[in-house]
């Protein structure tokens, strides 16, 4: 194995035969020349360097064969892998030219020689952080300029990976080992004395040596490491990255971002804000965090953050959409392992210090959490001095992603808050974040804008305002209330909507109330947006029965909720909300399957949701939920695709059963079924035999069977003994 080492490891020099100015006996050390060495094509820089140097500096891995000086050709110094072939083009050079720069150099007396020590040129073995001062900064005297890199930031960051090497695994002991030996080797170039890179040239060099080195290393990547390897590379870098490439700091934190693991997300938080501004105004992302993390002390906690910028990029059509707001995405570093940052006093005057070895418990964490809630609750959240009109601004939305259980993480979810100002309050929930595309965010109240329409036997399309309780004087507290709710591209003034409506003021007196949320769902090909827009309305939803109680004495036990579609997981989430004081009844007509089906039960319409909860199925599996979701199950005509349907019909089909069903206690008889795939084919059923139950509005709900199956038309009087009544 050494013998193989040493073969792969070991240079073969070119000896003085090829010029006269590196004698293979006497040198001189530090005289650079441009030669042409044959098994490379073409001339390149060389540095003549001794076998006892090669020696010291490579542990005995290299050296002079048979002589005691010999070049070191520009090549293989920067990329010590390639031994033969193609010239590396930062080496290339011009004999031409360089023999009108030596006959210069004679008649001023002066000799070629290198500007650093020697053993700079040589391909580093271990981390030496020095070779940043002692080669980089010596040659390039970039210290004390507005593009300074070699002192405040290569060895900066060198030390930070060095300090903490023994913290590291040994996958993360062996990146730091590669990146950093990948990194001088990279910026070996700008040693070489055809380099006329300025300051600034040499920091953006540095900048793409640095991601290339990081990421894209043959020998360890970022993205394989351990969590606790990520986080404790993340947080450091964070540190000098923001002085060090400040216009590249965004770009380059997201690459890092891009990589980390699930379970460094359980170290830290992530806390999304919608910020109020004007339709043409872009809020400055560091600006409003560095005023929040002042107002909530972050420094005194030691809590160290990073502002997510590339939240805007991914949500380009939510924050184009939110004309209004602006996202702004910050993590906030949960400190479980030891870290080494930056002290801020200066961005001139960079200092590293240790920081301390305590850890942040889960009471702290969550005072935290309910602090920033608190103020997003009462409205009071107000970052000063944003703009350039100095107007207050104010974040109105919240969602802080926190870390799970590991049920949780082995499922993709995480509990979610979301809160909103005054009136609303804060919602906590499974759904949120975890949709089809990555990181979708619900609207806001007043860009969902959810409006409350009230009916009853004398009166017709009140509008119920927040802002005007006297718009409840008709709500009578003593009669049934029967809420309605759309779905996804629906409204108030569909035809069904309407004539669900009457028929129920027809046979009852009674409240009626229409929820129409079309802006929350008319989200034509973006069905998820619509999707995560549901626990929203849910919640307005509950807010507006809690008022109705406040102002008018309305009961739960009085209160029937009819959702299809979403409509169905909006009238879940309105439940949830209530679940020490349910309401009455919740009836889903073919609730919303996509999205929906990999949620759990905090994340969808359930049987928790009210004292009893119904569930009509006729498109499962498609656009419709298969599985059983309430305290009694129908699947008419096995509660996937509906006879006389093509395209949405069956979906539709669901509402339209219902309808009918309000009109007469008769109607579609039902009969118990032991599996769902019993529902599903009816084999076995005997459907001659007196009915179990009847579906729809008038639903013995104190049947103890679990779901049943039934025939319908495939035309109205979808009912069959009516059907056969009316063909009679």
């Amino acid at each position: 194995m050494v013998g193989f080492l040493k073969t792969v490891i070991f240079f073969t020099f070119v000896k003085l035969t090829l010029c006269d100015t590196c004698d293979p006996n006497h040198g001189t050390e530090g005289v650079y020349d441009c030669v042409r060495i044959p098994k490379y094509n073409g001339y390149q820089w060389a540095v003549c360097l001794s076998s006892q140097s090669l020696r010291k500096y490579t542990g005995r891995h290299m050296g002079c064969r048979g002589s005691a000086y010999c070049w070191l050709p520009c090549t293989q110094s920067v990329y010590p892998e390639i031994r033969k072939g193609h010239i590396a083009k930062e080496c290339v050079c011009d004999p031409t030219e360089n023999e009108r720069r030596k006959r210069s150099l004679a008649l001023e007396g002066r000799e070629a020689r290198v500007k650093v020590p020697p053993d700079c040129y040589i391909p580093a073995m271990d981390n030496n952080c020095q070779w940043y001062s002692k080669c980089l900064e010596a040659h390039s005297s970039c210290e004390g300029s507005d593009s300074n890199y070699a002192i405040s930031y290569g060895k900066a960051i060198c030390s930070i990976f060095l300090e903490e090497y023994n913290s590291f695994s040994e996958d993360g002991k062996s990146w730091i080992r590669s990146s950093q030996k990948c990194i001088e080797d990279r910026l070996r170039s700008v040693l070489m004395p055809n380099n006329t890179e300025d300051c600034r040239n040499i920091r953006d060099r540095a900048y793409r040596v640095h991601s290339d080195c990081y990421f894209q290393n043959r020998n360890a990547k970022f993205c394989n490491l351990l969590g606790t390897d990520q986080q404790k590379i993340y947080w450091s870098i964070k540190q000098v990255y923001e002085h060090a490439f400040r216009e590249k700091f965004d770009e380059g934190m997201a690459k890092f971002r891009s990589c980390l693991r699930n379970d460094v997300y359980g170290h830290q938080r992530k806390f999304m804000f919608y910020v109020e501004k004007d339709s043409e105004e872009i809020i400055d992302e560091n600006e409003f965090a560095t005023s929040l993390v002042a107002q909530f002390d972050f420094s005194s906690h030691g809590i160290d953050w990073d502002v997510d910028k590339m939240t805007n990029s991914r949500k380009k059509r939510e924050v184009n959409k939110l004309k209004g707001y602006q996202i702004v995405g910050i993590f906030v570093s949960r400190k479980q392992v030891n870290l080494v940052e930056r002290s801020r006093r200066s961005a001139n005057e960079p200092h590293l210090r240790k920081s301390l070895d305590t850890e942040y418990d889960a009471d702290f964490l969550e005072s935290l959490n309910i602090s920033i809630t608190n103020e997003l609750k009462n409205n009071a959240l107000t970052v000063l001095n944003i703009d350039k009109s100095l107007r207050a601004k104010r974040a109105i939305g919240w969602v802080a992603v926190t870390a799970g259980n590991v049920f949780s993480r082995c499922f993709n979810l995480s509990p979610v808050i979301l809160c909103f100002p005054l009136w609303i309050g804060c919602i906590r929930s499974l759904l949120l974040i975890h949709s089809y595309r990555q990181g979708v965010l619900p609207d806001t109240p007043d860009d969902i804008d959810p409006r409350f329409y009230f009916y009853s036997v004398n009166k017709n399309d009140i509008q119920l305002r927040f802002s005007d309780v006297s718009s409840f004087s008709h709500f009578d507290p003593s009669k049934k209330t029967y809420i309605i709710v759309h779905g996804f591209l629906n409204n108030k003034e569909k035809s069904w909507i309407s004539d669900m409506r009457r028929n129920i003021l027809s046979e009852v007196d009674a409240n009626v109330i229409v929820v129409d949320w079309e802006k929350g769902a008319d989200h034509l090909g973006h069905y998820e947006q619509a999707a995560v827009n549901t626990e929203v309305v849910g919640t307005i939803l509950a807010l507006l029965v809690r008022s109705l109680e406040d102002h008018q004495g309305a009961k739960k036990s009085h209160i029937h909720i009819i959702g299809h579609s979403l409509g169905a997981h909006v009238a879940g989430f309105a439940g949830s909300a209530h679940k020490e004081t349910r309401y009455q009844r919740i009836t889903g007509i073919d609730p919303a399957g996509p999205f929906f089906n990999t949620k759990g039960s905090d994340a969808r319409l359930d049987e928790t949701d009210a004292h009893f909860v119904d569930v009509i199925h006729t498109d499962g599996g498609g656009l419709g939920y298969l599985n059983a979701l309430g305290h009694l199950d129908f699947y008419p005509n096995g509660g996937q695709s509906q006879p006389g349907c093509l395209l949405t019909c069956s979906h539709s089909r669901a509402y339209e059963l219902f309808t009918e069903s309000i009109l007469s206690n008769q109607t579609f008889k039902a009969w118990e079924c032991d599996t769902l795939d019993q529902c599903k084919t009816g084999k076995g059923i005997d459907t001659d035999t007196s009915e179990d139950n009847r579906m729809g509005f008038y639903v013995d709900d104190t049947k103890k069977y679990k779901m049943y199956y039934l025939r319908t038309n495939k035309a109205s009087p979808y009912d069959i003994a009516a059907h056969a009544v009316k063909a009679t």
